[in-house]
């Protein structure tokens, strides 16, 4: 009688057991390789709406206060006294909010012929019409403003920053209302240098957390202090993320 040969019970439920160990084991190692790809992307995403955030500060920073070829200060009194106040401190830092004013990055206009134009034509807050020497005219919003051929037209925009419900928002113009840039951000402080006096280029002191309307010509940089997290996407503590950075812009590139 042949004899017949095949695998016991007993054997059959260790190779069963030697299998599923091996099944788990592999899981594992896909389930960890899981979990590390994601951290890896939040943690991608949040240096990306990082970078974003604070390329956008510095450069809006930098342009505030210059206001194509015009110098304001060079303007004659009676010429400066028809200026919008505002323009005297064009970064500003009240309320939590803060301000800053430059001209649009486009080329400055030169009309052929009389013309009435506004503010609002070129999505502007205010509109400065002048020869860049002595005279300028400044219309805002629709309000019209008459330029002569040879005139220089220089649009100003006027953009306000705010931290709210670990949002950074940004509004154009101070209408409307405030649009998210980027969430996720737990904290957001500013700080500024300060020099002696309005005309002086250099700094005086260390940063101030805080500055007097009547001192906002004074400032010459601004330090941003961002601290990212994602609480809302961690299950758990230990899952949390958070990053934080540094930058500090120099207003118009005066720092000596």
């Amino acid at each position: 009688m042949r004899k017949r040969y095949g695998f016991s019970l007993v054997e059959l439920l260790i190779a069963m057991a030697l299998g599923l160990m091996l099944t788990l084991g592999v899981l594992q190692v896909f389930l960890a390789s899981k979990e590390s790809f994601a951290l890896q992307q939040r943690s991608a995403a949040m240096q990306e709406n990082a970078r974003f955030l604070l390329g956008r500060l510095a450069q809006d920073v930098r342009q505030a206060g210059q206001f194509g070829c015009l110098d304001l200060r060079r303007l004659p009194a009676s010429s400066r006294a028809t200026l919008p106040v505002q323009l005297a401190a064009p970064i500003s830092y009240q309320q939590g909010v803060l301000r800053l004013i430059s001209a649009l990055p486009v080329s400055a206009a030169t009309p052929q012929a009389e013309a009435e134009v506004t503010a609002a034509e070129f999505a502007a807050r205010w509109l400065l019409v002048s020869n860049c020497l002595d005279r300028v005219h400044v219309g805002e919003g629709d309000t019209p403003v008459t330029a002569q051929p040879g005139d220089v037209l220089i649009p100003l925009r006027l953009l306000e920053y705010r931290h709210k419900d670990q949002r950074i928002q940004v509004r154009s113009n101070g209408r409307g209302n405030f649009e998210t840039l980027i969430e996720g951000v737990a904290d957001f402080s500013l700080a500024f240098t300060l020099a002696a006096d309005a005309q002086a280029a250099g700094v005086s002191g260390a940063y101030h957390g805080s500055v007097a309307a009547a001192d906002a010509e004074r400032i010459r940089s601004v330090r941003v202090a961002l601290l990212l997290s994602e609480r809302a996407k961690a299950k758990n503590q230990d899952e949390l993320q958070t990053q934080r950075y540094v930058q500090a812009t120099a207003m118009r590139n005066r720092l000596d």
